[in-house]
Order: structure tokens, then C-alpha cells, then sequence
């Protein structure tokens, strides 16, 4: 099951947080510089830096050093070029970095995971998008995790995300009806 929760993701005592990042994996802008300096800048540059960058779409792994969180998985993700194109290469980059995080995870044995929205901050992506793209990866994976997290600073995004993962089941439970 996905939990939904209103809350600062740097905070959380889980296994692992998301990070969304660019490829050199420095400190960037929003969260990604809240999580660095909650993190301890400094040893976390040097983390980064030894991982040596990441592709779009692709996730490494670091230390939480400073964080109650044990890991950070640090994902690049796309910036958002405009239009209403549903599938359309932004988004399948986006659920990629849902999925690279995801496999990192299992093969790293994290258990808990906490996500904020990937690319709906500061790389522009709407809300209902990111919500929609990241739930058609994350459903797939949460039995494979005791607590699997989505994270957000604010009530309106976050109430977002909870109506598109319960579209996205009544959608399914419409699907079978037909099939069934």
C-alpha cells in the first residue's frame, strides 16, 4: 500500500529518500538543497562526487549522513518542456526515474522508502502528470516494501497525488468488471 503524507521528507526515519537531482548530482535548487544541507553539504558533495553523475531517468544511491533517513537515492529528473502530451518523451523519462529508484532500492534492500513529487518542483511538471506518472510505476512495486511513501510539503499537491491513486484503482476495478 502507498501512505500519503503532508510533512518534510527530511524528517522521515526511512530507509531511503528521493532526491531529485541533475546529472552532476550537486546541490541543486528546492528540495534537492534542503536535502543537501540537512544532510551535511560537504559529505554529501563528496558522495555525489565520487558516484560520478547519473543519466535522466537513471538513480544512484548515497549515505544519509546527517539525516534520520540511512540512504538518499538520487534521481535525475527531466525538465518539463511544456505542452498537454500525454506520454510524451517528459513523462516517460519521469516514470523511469520512478522505476530506476525503485529497482535500486530492492537490489539495495531498503524496505521503507519515502518519494517526494519527482520533476513537479522546480522542473515544472504539472501535478496531475507527475502524480499520475509516478503512481502507474509505484502501484506496480508496493508490496515489494513495508512503507512506501509520497511525501509533499503541501495539502493541495498531496490531495492531488490521493485522487489520481484512487482513480488509478477505480479505473482497475472497472477493467476487470469488463474482463471478469
Amino acid at each position: 500500500m502507498i501512505e500519503f503524507l503532508c510533512g518534510d521528507i527530511t524528517e522521515l526515519e526511512v530507509d531511503a529518500i528521493v532526491c531529485p537531482a541533475h546529472k552532476y548530482l550537486s546541490k541543486g535548487r528546492g528540495l534537492s538543497a534542503q536535502i543537501f544541507e540537512q544532510a551535511g553539504e560537504e559529505a554529501l558533495e563528496a558522495a555525489c562526487s565520487q558516484a560520478g553523475g547519473c543519466k535522466v531517468g537513471g538513480a544512484c544511491l548515497t549515505p544519509g549522513f546527517k539525516l534520520p533517513a540511512k540512504h538518499i537515492i538520487h534521481t535525475v529528473t527531466p525538465q518539463w518542456t511544456g505542452g498537454d502530451q500525454w506520454g510524451g518523451s517528459d513523462l516517460h523519462l519521469l516514470a523511469n526515474c520512478y522505476d530506476s529508484v525503485v529497482r535500486l532500492a530492492l537490489e539495495q534492500g531498503v524496505k521503507t522508502i519515502a518519494f517526494p513529487a519527482l520533476g513537479a518542483g522546480t522542473n515544472k511538471t504539472p501535478q496531475s502528470m507527475a502524480a499520475h506518472e509516478g503512481l502507474e510505476v509505484l502501484v506496480k512495486y508496493a508490496d515489494s516494501f513495508e512503507r512506501l511513501i509520497i511525501c509533499l510539503h503541501w495539502e493541495a499537491g498531496l490531495d492531488t497525488w490521493r485522487r489520481t491513486y484512487e482513480d488509478f484503482f477505480a479505473r482497475r476495478v472497472e477493467q476487470s468488471r469488463k474482463t471478469g
